[in-house]
């Protein structure tokens, strides 16, 4: 049965508690509509409206269901529910591993691959499966045991210290070949691996073209209304590519990966840091310096964590009525999303997973966020670990396989920047248009602001330019 709520303070106190702010009319409005937490449960799931509500919302999400299409998936914002049951998890893990073993099974090395029920059954010799890691320690004796399972069953794989293979960093979630002997040794099936065999990218050289560079740009995590970001610098580069600079006059595209406003509720007291406190304003703000950018250049915007959509991935297109203030030289993105510009394929990901690689693969850190960066590639999954730092929407499909090899792969989020060539897929962590901030200084990280990073659709050549 629906209950009411009659007490202001309650209906406040319950949007603010999932980060979002009522305008006093939409407030005013719930309690004399007496909508009751049914609808109160469908406005805060509604994404499309999270981080503000106004009267006009209510009214509007009240009225008609809230779709948005793209051509990588469909979400239906008024259905979306964060809540996910056992069989949505079934789905999206066994749609990963689907998809992860067909990229294994291309390595010539997986020839004969078999499932692990039938593994099972043979009697010895070498057996070759393909498995999702579930469990993995350390033995006594210095070696390795993991638990891989396929959609059937499960057997445990001993990585033995001789042969190296206790060095392979191996993820929880992540989906492997195992090529090695089978032992019937004293009860239950045992595989003493000899080679993990990954999806990873195949070498591959850049085709390069005779004629005149076709640039495309990348920068992230702008952060518009906050008041570290770097407005100067900022407006330094949009005063570059209206120049008659060669370089700037070759640039055809610019895309921005996320985070391109600062938000507001994203962290406890970010109003302290904020200075432009509406999100909606900050929206705006960003569309007047978008609107200076030449309009022969098309614009890509995608969100973020800190941008007003659901924050778990994958995240849909920013909402229609702030999409529709911007001009028409901007085309609106989900995230992640592959885009194909002059037969190119450009994989683009905000990089909320960055997080987790840093924290998972020993030696790395932001500073060396280039190697997060291949390492990702080399698994051919945006999120290999589930969870962490990296809230997914389980459901049918897994939209963070790398299904096809990128010519460019562009992230963001952490603040850093690195480039470089991953068995020919050239690559940037973008760079930021924020200040150090407080959470920064406190982890002793320093980020590398103001670099737009620009990279030839016609040949291996990219580079970045400073606006500091």
């Amino acid at each position: 049965m629906t209950q009411l709520f009659q007490d202001k303070e309650k209906v406040i106190e319950f949007f603010s508690e999932r980060g979002i702010l009522l305008s006093p009319d939409a407030v005013d409005r719930i309690m004399s509509e007496s909508l009751g937490s049914y609808v109160m449960d469908l406005l805060s799931e509604e994404t499309v409206a999270s981080g503000y509500i106004s009267e006009k919302d209510v009214l509007g999400i009240l009225q008609k269901q809230h779709t948005v299409k793209t051509p990588a998936y469909e979400v239906d914002f008024a259905n979306v529910r964060i809540k996910s049951s056992v069989e949505e998890f079934r789905k999206y893990f066994r749609n990963r591993y689907e998809k992860m073993k067909r990229l294994i099974t291309l390595s010539v090395a997986m020839r004969g691959t078999t499932s692990i029920r039938s593994a099972k059954r043979m009697l010895g010799g070498e057996v070759k499966i393909v498995g999702m890691v579930s469990d993995q320690a350390n033995t006594i004796n210095g070696n390795r045991r993991l638990v891989v399972e396929d959609l059937d069953d499960s057997i445990t794989v001993i990585l033995m210290q001789k042969n190296g293979l206790t060095s392979e960093i191996i993820l929880l979630d992540e989906v492997v070949g195992i090529v090695g002997g089978l032992s019937t040794k004293g009860g239950d099936p045992v595989i003493f691996a000899r080679e993990i065999i990954r999806p990873d990218i195949p070498a591959t050289s850049i085709t390069e073209y005779s004629g005149e560079p076709s640039y495309v740009g990348s920068i992230s995590d702008i952060h518009v209304g906050s008041k570290t970001f770097l407005k100067d610098s900022f407006r330094n580069m949009i005063s570059w590519i209206k120049s008659g600079d060669e370089a700037a006059s070759r640039l055809k595209y610019l895309i921005l990966s996320g985070d391109v406003v600062d938000g507001i509720g994203v962290y406890p007291g970010q109003d302290n840091d904020l200075e432009i406190l509406n999100p909606y304003e900050q929206y705006m703000k960003l569309n007047d310096y978008v609107s200076e950018i030449p309009r022969d250049i098309h614009v890509f915007i995608m969100p973020g964590n800190h941008d007003i959509v659901r924050l778990a991935e994958p995240q849909p297109v920013l909402p229609e009525r702030l999409r529709n203030d911007f001009p028409g030289n901007v085309t609106f993105l989900p995230n992640p999303f592959n885009l194909k510009l002059e037969g190119k394929r450009i994989l683009l990901y905000h990089g909320m997973s960055l997080n987790d690689m840093v924290e998972l693969i020993p030696g790395l850190n932001f500073d060396t966020i280039g190697k997060a960066v291949e390492e990702i590639l080399k698994r051919r999954h945006l999120a290999p670990r589930y969870g962490g730092k990296t809230p997914l929407v389980p459901g049918p499909e897994d939209y963070h396989v790398i299904e096809e090899v990128p010519d460019i792969f562009i992230t963001g989020h952490v603040h850093s920047h690195a480039m470089g060539n991953y068995r020919g897929v050239r690559y940037v962590n973008s760079s930021t248009w924020q200040n150090q901030t407080d959470y920064q200084k406190m982890m002793n990280f320093s980020p590398n602001p103001s670099m737009l990073t620009m990279f030839d659709l016609n040949s291996r050549n990219y580079f970045a330019k400073d606006f500091k």
